[in-house]
């Protein structure tokens, strides 16, 4: 699940997140993204980062809020990610 922006409503499953996603990816840009708390419980963990997107459009940044599952190969994977969830 993906929340795309402040008010809006989540969107779920994968073609329909790399949809939401292409506004944040449409020129070429940075971003960082710096941690500011992460709380692992098992195979589950609460990720509370600030980021900042930079390109020639402008700078969005926000903090978030996502919730990651490690998968049987040792991956994370985002399950929630809500960038202006803070």
């Amino acid at each position: 699940m993906f929340v795309p922006g402040p008010g809006q409503k989540p969107v779920y499953g994968r073609e329909a997140i790399k949809e939401a996603l292409k506004p944040y990816l449409a020129s070429p840009s940075t971003m960082e993204v710096v941690a500011a708390s992460v709380h692992q419980n098992g195979d589950l963990a609460t990720v509370q980062p600030s980021w900042r997107i930079t390109s020639e459009s402008g700078i969005v940044e926000g903090k978030a809020v996502e919730v990651m599952r490690r998968t049987s190969e040792g991956d994370w994977v985002y399950i929630i990610d809500n960038p202006y969830g803070v």
